[in-house]
């Protein structure tokens, strides 16, 4: 291809059909998206409404063997940034597919937009390839991994409810931010939820994010990790900041019985059944009131009902009698 050569790859937004068309430089290899102006290149890391957010590939070293898992947006290894020696998360996505370039235009997106709360993961910057298709992002790292790897260490026990408090007050402090932001996750899931040896908790994976930008908006597409969403969403409804809310109640009856929900989903007929017909999942007596209280808030079926995150976040289980981030990182200490 000659030098300076633009090579144009055509997608249609299906939220809005208007162009989402990404072009690639031959010469320089930095990808730009038509509509937004958002770059990514080789040297000048990532360019959103102008705002520079500068890595190059010689600024980041990959662990060998260091993988540490895979979400919407593409697989993740651990490696240092060189000049500080901080550890980073290094997300790597294959953007010659049209849905991955997609997923990586809602992660930056998502990714800016969580800056500045504390219970989102950080991201400091990103990268286009030398050689390959392939963008480079790197995140905080979170050196305790995941709430399904807390689920794993824990051995089929459930978190303490004292401590599962401040979990879950971080949580829904993160998503209480996004959905301020007018923004949905749509992945909540313990995979998605991180945590470290100082006790936070934060949201990551902003790779299916839906930005809605009107009060009363609604979104219709169906992404998501199918185990943890919600009835409307299952139904193929139009949904809203509620459905997240519903995930979240999902993954607080997980931690704090040790086990997901429904015992029998072998089939999406039958999990299709627990969501949209019998009774919503509800925490037995012998759990603490506030707890049980609080996440039957969150597995109401009916969306007018289901509380949202600021009803929650005042909720007597997470304001009354919560540890503090240090005493959540003492008891990780314990068996981590």
């Amino acid at each position: 291809m000659p030098p300076g050569m633009m090579l144009e790859m055509d997608d249609v937004d299906d939220d809005n059909s208007v162009s989402m068309t990404w072009e690639i430089d031959a010469a320089t290899g930095t990808m730009r998206h038509k509509k937004t102006g958002t770059k990514v290149s080789t040297d000048a890391g990532i360019t959103y409404e102008g705002q520079e957010y500068r890595l190059s590939p010689e600024d980041i070293e990959l662990e060998a063997d260091s993988h540490l898992g895979a979400g919407a947006c593409g697989v993740v290894m651990k490696g240092v940034i060189k000049q500080t020696g901080v550890p980073v998360a290094v997300k790597t996505v294959k953007v010659d597919d049209k849905g991955k370039r997609e997923q990586l235009l809602n992660e930056i997106r998502g990714l800016i937009a969580a800056d500045g709360c504390i219970n989102l993961v950080h991201w400091y910057a990103g990268f286009m390839s030398k050689r390959t298709s392939v963008v480079h992002v790197a995140l905080e790292f979170m050196d305790l991994g995941s709430l399904a790897d807390l689920k794993k260490r824990l051995g089929g026990s459930g978190v303490p409810p004292f401590y599962l408090s401040n979990i879950t007050y971080q949580i829904m402090n993160g998503l209480d931010y996004l959905h301020k932001k007018k923004m949905l996750h749509r992945d909540i899931k313990p995979e998605n939820i991180l945590h470290n040896r100082s006790g936070f908790v934060k949201l990551t994976d902003f790779g299916i994010a839906k930005d809605l930008d009107k009060t009363l908006a609604m979104a219709g597409t169906f992404v998501g990790t199918v185990t943890y969403m919600s009835p409307e969403r299952c139904l193929g409804q139009d949904y809203s900041f509620a459905s997240d809310i519903w995930s979240v109640g999902m993954v607080i009856y997980e931690l704090s019985t040790g086990r997901y929900p429904f015992a029998d989903i072998g089939s999406f007929p039958v999990l299709f059944d627990h969501l949209c017909e019998k009774p919503e999942p509800r925490l037995t007596p012998d759990f603490p009131p506030e707890l049980v209280e609080f996440n039957a808030l969150c597995l109401t079926r009916d969306v007018a009902r289901r509380a949202d995150t600021e009803y929650l976040l005042a909720h007597p289980f997470v304001t009354q009698n919560v540890p503090d981030v240090d005493q959540l990182a003492a008891w990780l200490a314990t068996f981590c």
